[in-house]
C-alpha cells in the first residue's frame, strides 16, 4: 500500500484535537513534517505524534520535504497566501472552513487549484454525518425541498464573543456549516434576502436569510 505523505501547517488546539489524531489512525497516511511559528506548540505536537521533521517556516518545509498533500489549519484571515503558495507548487490541499474570508479569495483558490490539477477539500464535515446523509437520501427519493429552516446558535457566555478581533464573523467561521448543508441538500441558491445585525455587541453576530 502506497503511503500518502502529509505536510501539516499548524499545531494549534483544534488541529491537535481533531486532525492529528484522525490522520495518525490511517494506515495509508504518514505525517512527514509539521510546521508552526510557535516553537513550544511545534515541539509538543512533534513529540506527541512522533514526527521527526519540524519547521517554523512552511516554505522551508515545502522546499525540503517531498509531500503529496498539505493540511493547512490556521486562522482564516491568514489562510489565503499560504494556500495559494501550496497550490502553485502543485500540492493537494486540505483546509478548514471558511475557505477564505471573501468571495474573491475563495474563487481565486478554486481557479488556481483547477489550473494546477490539485485535489482540494474544505472541512465541511457535516456532509459525512450518517444522519445528514440519510436526510439527503430521503430528499433525493421524495423530490426537491420546498421549505427548510436551518438555525445555528453558539453560546459565547464566558468566552470571547468575537472571532480574531473581528477579522471574521460567526456566520463565516461557524454557521457556514448550516449554509453548506443546505446547498448540499437543496442545490445552489438562486435568490437571497438577508439582514445582518449587531445585538449587544460591537461585532456582527446575528444573521438571518431567506433563500430560494
Amino acid at each position: 500500500m502506497n503511503e500518502v505523505k502529509i505536510g501539516f501547517i499548524g499545531c494549534g488546539s483544534f488541529a491537535n484535537r481533531v486532525h492529528y489524531p484522525s490522520l495518525t489512525k490511517m494506515d495509508d497516511v504518514v505525517i512527514a513534517a509539521i510546521c508552526d511559528l510557535n516553537q513550544e506548540r511545534l515541539q509538543k505536537t512533534a513529540a506527541k505524534y512522533r514526527i521527526s521533521q519540524t519547521f517554523t517556516d512552511y516554505r522551508e518545509m515545502l522546499d525540503r520535504v517531498e509531500l503529496d498533500a498539505v493540511y493547512i489549519i490556521m486562522p482564516p484571515h491568514h489562510l489565503f497566501d499560504v494556500t495559494v503558495d501550496c497550490l502553485n507548487r502543485k500540492l493537494n490541499v486540505f483546509i478548514e472552513k471558511p475557505p477564505g474570508i471573501t468571495r474573491w479569495q475563495t474563487e481565486s483558490m478554486a481557479r488556481i487549484a483547477e489550473r494546477n490539477g490539485c485535489k482540494t477539500m474544505v472541512g465541511f464535515n457535516r456532509r459525512f454525518i450518517p444522519l445528514m446523509k440519510k436526510v439527503r437520501s430521503m430528499i433525493e427519493e421524495r423530490g426537491p425541498m420546498t421549505l427548510c429552516v436551518a438555525t445555528f446558535y453558539k453560546n459565547t457566555v464566558g468566552a470571547t464573543e468575537h472571532y480574531y478581533s473581528g477579522a471574521v464573523d460567526i456566520l463565516t467561521c461557524d454557521a457556514i456549516h448550516a449554509v453548506d448543508a443546505l446547498r448540499w441538500m437543496g442545490g445552489e441558491v438562486k435568490n437571497l434576502s438577508s439582514t445582518v445585525q449587531k445585538l449587544y455587541s460591537d461585532y456582527y453576530n446575528s444573521f438571518v436569510a431567506l433563500t430560494k
